[in-house]
Order: C-alpha cells, then sequence, then structure tokens
C-alpha cells in the first residue's frame, strides 16, 4: 500500500521549453542563412538536438512511491521499475527555489553505488514533517537538509529533532 507519492513530471515541461527554444533558434538561424544547404543543415542540427534531449528525459521521467514495505521507483518510458529498502536510504533534502516548486532529494545505495534522484517534494509543511517523522521511523540513520539552510521548513524539523538533527562543522580560529 503506498504512502506516499510524487514524481519528476516537472521536468517534463521543462524539457518541452528547452525543445521549443532550441528549434526556434534554428528556424530563425535557417531564415538568416542564403544557401538552402545551409539552411537545411541549421534545422537539422537543432531536430538532432530535440531528440537528444527526449532521449535523456526518458531517462529522467519516473514515478516514486514510498509503500510501507520500501521505495518503488517507476520509469514509465523505460518499462523498469527499482524497489529501494528504506535502510539503503542515506538522506533527503527538502529544496525551495525562489519562483520553482519545493522539491526533495534523495540519496540511496542501490547495487553499491549511490544514486540520488530529485523530484516534487510528497508533502507542503506539516505533513512534510509527519513524512519525515514516518521515513525516520523506517530508518533512524537517515540524514535529513533543507535547502537553503534559512527555509521555515529547518525551523520546524528543529523542533521535532532538536537542534542537532543535522551536522554541523565546526572551524576554530
Amino acid at each position: 500500500m503506498t504512502k506516499y507519492s510524487s514524481s519528476s513530471s516537472y521536468s517534463t515541461y521543462e524539457a518541452i521549453i528547452a525543445s521549443l527554444m532550441i528549434l526556434g533558434i534554428g528556424i530563425v538561424i535557417a531564415s538568416s542563412l542564403e544557401m538552402i544547404w545551409t539552411k537545411v543543415f541549421s534545422v537539422f542540427i537543432s531536430i538532432g538536438i530535440i531528440v537528444l534531449i527526449i532521449l535523456y528525459q526518458r531517462k529522467k521521467t519516473f514515478d516514486i512511491k514510498f509503500s510501507e514495505n520500501g521505495i518503488i521507483i517507476e520509469y514509465p518510458f523505460l518499462n523498469k521499475t527499482d524497489q529501494v529498502p528504506y535502510t539503503d536510504l542515506v538522506q533527503i533534502q527538502f529544496i525551495s527555489a525562489y519562483r520553482a516548486p519545493n522539491r526533495n532529494k534523495i540519496k540511496f545505495k542501490i547495487d553499491g553505488k549511490i544514486e540520488s534522484l530529485r523530484f516534487l517534494t510528497v508533502a507542503q509543511s506539516d505533513q512534510y514533517i509527519e513524512f519525515i517523522k514516518w521515513l525516520k521511523s523506517k530508518n533512524d540513520k537517515l540524514e535529513l537538509k533543507v535547502f537553503p539552510s534559512d527555509h521555515i521548513m529547518n525551523h520546524k524539523i528543529q523542533e521535532v529533532y532538536g537542534f542537532k538533527y543535522r551536522k554541523i562543522l565546526k572551524k576554530i580560529l
């Protein structure tokens, strides 16, 4: 049974906008050239770049589900599914950027390597705190991070776990 879920579908819109911009640049360059073969060449280069963006985007689009038994990562365009047990989860980071949706980034071990994924945040505000508590109940060694560090989410996590929930490096002068 799925408890929490999210996806990386926001990046699909970014890829579509990038593709349209590259196609527009290719058309503008083609219209400014005089020889027909250079026009065709510039349009083919633009289309080639768009194909590369589509192939890259297929690998980066996924749905992530946090179930009772582990994390299920489904890649719909690749017909691939990965399962990660909570014990292999290393870090979860809350990322808040100006004029962009909040995102989560997780780091986990798979096949002896550390992988990371970015996706839209699983929950907002107090619901995110409940999500963090639920994850910590599954893996108490989970490292929590908030970016930027002065975000309100950092203070909410500190209310629950205290000021030492994250590692702070001290430099002695």
